[in-house]
C-alpha cells in the first residue's frame, strides 16, 4: 500500500473475510506480511513463520459463511509516526442459518503496518473489535442479541448497586 487511508477501503473485503472479491493467496501476500498476527472476536493467530498461511485459511472459512455483505466506513485514522491505522466501520452481513437477515455489526479494526522491501506498507498485525451481541446476532438474530443485551443491563445494574453500597460504607 502506498497510502493506507486511500488503499484500505479498496481491500476492506479482504480485511473482513468477505466473499465479495475473491482474493488469491498471492494477492493476500501483497497486503499481509508472512508473520502476521490476527486477533478476531473468537479467533487468534499468533505471529509466526507460517501465520499468513493460517490467516488465508481462516479467511476462506469466513467466506463460506457469508452470503451477502457490505461495509460503511465512518472514519479511518492513520498515525504515520507509529504506522497504525484504526478503522471505524459498520459491516452489514447476512450470515449463518438466517442468511436472509441483514445484521449491522459495528466494528473497530486496528492495523499495525510495517514496510515491505519495496518501501510500501504491509499489514503485520490486525485486530477486530466488536460487541458480542452484534456478532452473535449475525448468526442467530433477534433472540440471542436481546438476551445478551439484557444480561449486560442486569450485570451493569448489579455493579452499580455494589458501587453505591461501597460508597455508603465509606469505600473510595
Amino acid at each position: 500500500m502506498d497510502d493506507p487511508v486511500q488503499d484500505i477501503p479498496k481491500i476492506i473485503d479482504l480485511i473482513l473475510g468477505s466473499k465479495k472479491n475473491g482474493y488469491s493467496p498471492q494477492e493476500i501476500a501483497q497486503y499481509y506480511c508472512e508473520s502476521v498476527e490476527f486477533k478476531g472476536f473468537l479467533t487468534y493467530i499468533p505471529s509466526g513463520r507460517c501465520s499468513r498461511d493460517k490467516f488465508i485459511a481462516l479467511n476462506r472459512f469466513y467466506k463460506g459463511y457469508t452470503f451477502s455483505d457490505k461495509t460503511t466506513f465512518h472514519e479511518i485514522f492513520f498515525n504515520e509516526d507509529q504506522n497504525k491505522v484504526v478503522i471505524d466501520a459498520t459491516h452489514f452481513a447476512c450470515r449463518g442459518v438466517f442468511f436472509w437477515v441483514e445484521q449491522p455489526i459495528r466494528i473497530m479494526i486496528k492495523l499495525e503496518l510495517t514496510y515491505r522491501n519495496d518501501g510500501k506498507y504491509i499489514i503485520k498485525r490486525q485486530e477486530i473489535l466488536c460487541q458480542p451481541e452484534d456478532v452473535v446476532g449475525a448468526f442467530v438474530p433477534f433472540l440471542v442479541p436481546s438476551l445478551l443485551g439484557l444480561q449486560k443491563l442486569f450485570l451493569t445494574s448489579v455493579c452499580v448497586v455494589i458501587g453505591k453500597g461501597r460508597e455508603l460504607i465509606g469505600y473510595k
